[in-house]
Parts: C-alpha cells; structure tokens; sequence
C-alpha cells in the first residue's frame, strides 16, 4: 500500500507541475502577444506620423533648394530611432521667386516682384508653370548635375530694377552608407516575434498638385524589436523566477506530506497492531491520519472515526462561513457604487422620473472600530445594509436602489416616490436600525441620521448631492437618532429662489473674474489661465455646475458666457498680458448664432485683445456633440479666435477624427499622464498625440502632473505647458 501511495503522490506531483508549467506558459504568451500587438499598432502610428512630419518638412525645403536644412531634417529623422535612411529623387524641378532670394546670399526682400530669369542655355531650358507662380528647369542632354545651375533673374519694385545670379546645387543629398544596428537575440525570440514593418516607403513631393519627386525612407524596426526583445526577456526571466521555486516547493512539500501521511502513519499503525497482539488496548489518535482517506478502511470500525469525520465536516462549515463573511466583507457589501449612481441618476434626468434621494451615513465609525474591533466593525457594516434591504424590500412597487460611496456613508435612491413616502421610509430605516442593530453591538448614541431631497428638475448630480448633504446636515444637528426630508414643494421653493439669484447674477452683471489652473513653460513662463467666474450667493460661493444648469433652464447662458467674455476683454485691456486666458463655454452657448454674431462683432472692435482668448471645450462634449462643435470651430477660425480641448482622451475623441478640425491646443487629460514614467503604453500614446499635433500645428498642455517623475519625463517631450 505505501508503494501505491507514494506511486500517486509523484503522479500527482507531476501532473501539478504539467499544469503549472502550461498555465504560467498560456499567461506568458497572453501578455507578450497583448503587449507586442499594442507596441506594434502604436509603433506603427509613430511611423507613419514621423513619416508624414517629414516629408511635410522636406517639401518645404526641397522647394528651396536648401541642402543645409535638408540634411539637418534627414538627420533628425534619423534620430527619432525609426528612420535608417532618406532618399530624394526630383523628377522635376521647380523653383520660384522665394528660390531664387533664397540662393542670393546678399539679398533677402521677398517683397520684390520677378521680372525674368535666364540660364545658359547650354544648362537647358526654364519654362513657366501655367497658372503659378512657379518655375520648371529642365536640364540638356549634356547638364553635368555635380556643377551648380546658375541663373540670373531680375528683381522690380517702386519703378527700381535689380539684377542677381544664383546658384543652385541640385544634388540635395549625397549618398551614405547605412548603418545597419546588430543585436544578438535568442535563437527561441525568433519564434515569438513575427511583427513584420515595411523596409521602405516612398512619398510623392507634391505642389498645386504636380508631382515633382520622391521621398524615399529606409524604416529601421530595431527599435521595436528591441522593445519587444527587452519585454520578452523579463517575462522569461519572470517565468523562471516562478517556475523555479514553484516545482522545489513542490518537491519539498511531497516530501513532507509522504513523511506526515505515510511514513507516521504507518510506524504508528504498527505500533497500534503490535499493543493489540500484546492486548493492549488503547484510542487511536485520530489527529495522526487527518485528511489520509488512504487509511480509511483501516480505521472504519473505530468509535472515534465517526467522531473525527463529524469534526472535520464541522471544521469545513466554519472555514466556510469565514470565507462567505470575508467575500462580503472584500466586494463592499454587495451594493453598487457611486460610478453606478451616477449612470442612474443620468437615466432619471434623461427620462424626468421624479423621486428621492436619501443620504445615510453611520457616524462616528472609528469610534465604533475602536469599541468593537476591525472584524466585529465590518459584521455591524453588513447588519446595517441587510436592515437597510429589509426595509427597501418592504416597497416591492417603487424602484429603490442603495449604493456605497464609502465606509461610512450610503445613498439611496427611490423612483417616484412621494413626500409623506419618503417621511415613512426614512422613519422605517432609523426605527428598525435603532430597534435591532443595539441589541448586537457596543455602539455610541445618535449614529444614525437621514437627509433626503426630491431629485430637482436640472438634472445636475453635484448640486444635488450637495443639497442632500445639506439635509444630512440639519438631521445631525438634531442631536438624536432620526431625519431630515425636504418636501416638495419647498424643493420648488428652493428652485425658485435659486432661479431669482442667478436672474440677478446675470441681469445685473453682479460678478466677478478670478483666474485658476495656471500653466507654465518647462521654462517657468506663465503661457495659459483659465479663467473662473467668482459667484456670490451672500457669503458663500454659488455652485458653477448648478449655475449654468440653472441659466441653461432660464435660456440666460448665452447672456452670462457673453458677459464673462466682456469682462475678459477688460481685463486684458487693463492689464498688459503676455499669456492665454482660456475660457470654458457650454454648447448650447455655442450652438447659438446671435452668439457667433456676438463674437464677429466682438473681433472687429477688439482684434489686438481677441489675440489673448482661447474658448475652451470638454473632450467629452466635444465627442458628444461633434457636428455643433465641428460648425463652432469653423466659426473660430474664420474669425482668428482660437480653440482648446480640454481633458482630452483619444477614447473620446481620436486623432483620425481631429485631423480635419482645425484646433489650436489640445489639453491632456491627467489619466494619460499619471504615472508615465513607468507606463509604456502611456508613453506611446503621448508620443503620438505630440507627433501628430507637430503635423497639425497645435499646442500640447498637459494638466494636474503630481508626480516629480512624471513631470521629468514629460520635460523631455515637446509639450507646450504643464500645470502642477
């Protein structure tokens, strides 16, 4: 029998380790080929918008003849790390007035008009564009290309003539060998890496639609490849460090349980059987063949046996509990959090279901955690949710829902129910919490309080969630276990006094500017304020989210953003500015077209100020409302006024879907930029938003860097500001 025990004990072993080793091997392939495809596909974009960058840097340089930047542009490419080589072969060539200044060392005036160009006709013939301004040369069977064109042209201006010669090197690159990076790569990598890159791709240089020549670039994917090596490499280190003490722990531990259940075991047995012989009689030790099945038989006519299998079962039960009580206690007691609130609480403004918010909350908690300890603190969390359930189910036709937003505090949400409702809820929460949960725990008094409003018709969550914190505020004031519920009709009240005041705000113009979230040049030049309506409500602020709801409501938002706008234009008339003052608008205001009146006219009377203005945009609205905000971008660029993305994430809004809007800046949301010092994908992705705002002639500003790494890092990039 040991013979067979030990047999399967190694089979065992071995099987665990086949299925240790594909499991570790199937998570090993999963994140190499998760990580190689997202390096690809980023890798890709950064070709292809270094590709476009370039060639877009070229043609204006081609056009000049300018070998000296031409080589400092190939040069550059060459450093980004995915260029080996360019070519430049001109099928024509064509030149024009700036060409020729351009060539003159000793004049630079591109005011003056061209009067007439002639070459040598020994050089070949120069031909003019139809309908351009340009120039074609086209060299004679005999042009010997190492020697410079020369060509004289004439110059006119105020009835004045000058006469000048340039010359022109046509050779724009001269031919070098490439320098091909070598690596030595493990022969297996081979097997792993199939991402395959094209060796070459041409660009037409193009001009008002003639094709003059090619831009000829020699891709280099050593670079990829040597990420891709470098991940490959600490994943198969990382395998290793795992498998390794995987398979010693598990020779070990076979070790000890052949040691624990089967060679104790059977000495003891023997011992046992041997007393017997000797009729002595003694209890089996059970402890000596727990969770050994394999002696089963042997032990099934003992007394204790039923006793030990009844306490093992009893041990397993409790194990049991402890796990179903850790679940809850680990998944937040079951109930939705404040993200899924939030989807809710849309839902009800989109569909104008009325109803109640409540908000619970268990105060002084870590009083309670000193007086009941860590794990008695969290069994009363889940008696209080369970009471809280009790009660909910006592309403089976309402829809209510309870949410967590933390340890302490709940929200409850009820559709459709009524005033006296909400009382008789509410009172049925604090009498059964107060009824039942004392009897169980040491608790401190008065911990139990309630604050309730309707859901208000403007649909703004922040203004609602700060209205029932207001509610909860009175209850606690109370002093005593019990509730606060804002009854309808003085919720309308309240809609209608803060109607009244934010009329006054803005029919009165009663408000003031102030100026947040300043950013700054690597440098330390202050580039950009966004500017902060100040909104007085008495001595206490009036919320800007439920403001603009309410001015919304009230169709005053296009009157309040135009007066925020005028008090901008004042500011920079008084005071001499060298920065941006970024203004937030909402769409409606945009959507409106006495509102693009307003701006035209604006701009007209106040083009040197204007200069200083940049509207400011969500990400999020901008995505959600891309046609309105595709008409109003046109409207600013017409005009000279320019535009700012604010928070922006490519999940909202892509770079393919940019490339056609022609905006100015683009302000990164910090989720991108949190924590890129250590994050690769992160990286990729920022370098393709720079990339392809460089293309696009836009600013880059990145917002909230807390981080001194991360800030670092994003000093080697070619951002426009940073705000900390």
């Amino acid at each position: 029998m040991k013979k067979n025990i030990i047999n399967r004990a190694l089979k065992n072993i071995i099987f665990l380790i086949l299925i240790f080793s594909f499991i570790l091997f199937l998570f090993f392939g999963l994140f190499f080929n998760d990580f190689k495809e997202k390096l690809f596909i980023n890798a890709k974009n950064s070709y292809q918008l270094n590709i476009d960058k370039f060639t877009k840097n070229l043609e204006e340089k081609v056009i000049l003849f300018d070998k000296e930047s031409i080589e400092l542009l190939v040069s550059d490419a060459k450093g980004t790390g995915f260029i080996q080589n360019i070519k430049i072969k001109l099928d024509k060539y064509i030149f024009d007035k700036d060409t020729l200044i351009f060539q003159t060392k000793t004049f630079n005036d591109t005011s003056w008009n061209l009067a007439d160009v002639t070459i040598d006709t020994k050089f070949g013939e120069i031909q003019k564009i139809e309908n351009s301004q340009f120039f074609e040369f086209k060299p004679a069977n005999l042009f010997n290309f190492n020697e410079k064109l020369t060509l004289k042209y004439q110059l006119f201006k105020n009835n004045e003539i000058k006469s000048f010669i340039a010359q022109i090197d046509l050779n724009l690159l001269e031919e070098k060998k490439i320098e091909k990076k070598e690596i030595d790569f493990l022969g297996i990598f081979e097997h792993f890496y199939n991402l395959k890159i094209d060796d070459i791709v041409t660009k037409d240089l193009v001009l008002k639609d003639i094709v003059y020549g090619t831009v000829e670039f020699t891709l280099d994917d050593y670079k990829l490849k040597k990420e891709v090596y470098d991940y490959f490499i600490k994943l198969l280190f990382l395998a290793i460090f795992l498998f390794v003490p995987a398979v010693i722990f598990m020779f070990y531990y076979n070790r000890y349980l052949d040691n624990k259940y089967i060679v104790k075991p059977i000495k003891y047995l023997d011992k046992v059987v041997s007393d017997l012989i000797e009729n002595k009689f003694s209890n089996i030790d059970n402890k000596m063949f727990e969770g050994s099945v394999e002696y089963k038989n042997l032990v099934s006519n003992i007394s204790k046996l039923s006793n030990k299998i009844a306490s093992l079962v009893n041990e397993l039960n409790i194990n049991k509990d402890t796990l179903e009580r850790n679940l809850l206690v680990d998944s937040l007691t079951g109930l939705y959090d404040k993200r899924m609130f939030d989807i809710d609480m849309k839902s009800m403004f989109v569909s104008s279901v009325e109803g109640y918010i409540f908000l619970l909350k268990i105060a002084k908690l870590n009083q309670i955690e000193k007086l009941n300890g860590t794990l008695r603190t969290d069994d009363f969390i889940l008696s209080f949710v369970n009471i809280v359930n009790n009660v909910i189910k006592l309403y089976k036709d309402k829809s209510i829902s309870c949410y967590r937003f933390n340890g302490s505090e709940f929200i409850i949400l009820a559709k459709e129910l009524k005033y006296l409702e909400a009382l008789d809820f509410a009172d049925k929460i604090v009498a059964n919490l107060t009824n039942n949960i004392f009897k169980s725990y040491e608790l401190p008094s008065d911990i139990f309080h309630i604050g309730a409003v309707p859901v208000d018709q403007y649909g703004t969550i922040d203004s609602i969630l700060t209205l029932v914190n207001e509610r909860y505020s009175k209850a606690l004031s109370k002093g005593k276990d019990g509730y606060d519920i804002l009854e309808e009709s003085r919720g309308k009240e309240e809609i209608k006094k803060n109607e009244m005041k934010v009329k006054k705000i803005i029919e009165q113009n009663d408000f003031d500017i102030s100026f947040v979230f300043d950013s700054y040049s690597f440098g330390g030049e202050l580039l950009m304020r966004e500017l902060k309506p100040n909104l007085k409500d008495g001595n206490n602020i009036f919320p800007i989210g439920l403001f603009v709801a309410v001015s919304e409501k009230l169709d005053l938002n296009r009157k309040f953003d135009t007066e925020v706008i005028l008090k901008a234009i004042d500011f920079i008339k008084n005071n001499k500015i060298d920065y941006k003052i970024a203004i937030n608008l909402s769409i409606k205001t945009v959507s409106n077209p006495d509102f693009i009146t307003f701006l035209e006219d604006l701009v007209s009377k106040n083009e040197d100020f204007v200069k200083h203005i940049v509207f400011s945009i969500t990400s999020y609205s901008a995505s959600a409302y891309k046609n309105i905000f595709i008409d109003f971008v046109a409207h600013l660029n017409r005009i000279g006024i320019e535009i700012l993305i604010k928070r922006y994430k490519t999940k909202e809004l892509s770079l393919d879907e940019l490339v056609n809007i022609r905006i100015n800046y683009i302000k990164i949301d910090k989720e991108l930029t949190q924590n890129i010092h250590n994050d690769v994908i992160k990286k990729h992705k920022i370098k393709n938003i720079i990339i392809f705002a460089e293309i696009n002639d836009i600013k880059v500003l990145v917002e909230n860097i807390e981080s001194d790494r991360d800030y670092l890092y994003l000093n080697k990039l070619d951002l426009y500001a940073v705000n900390r």
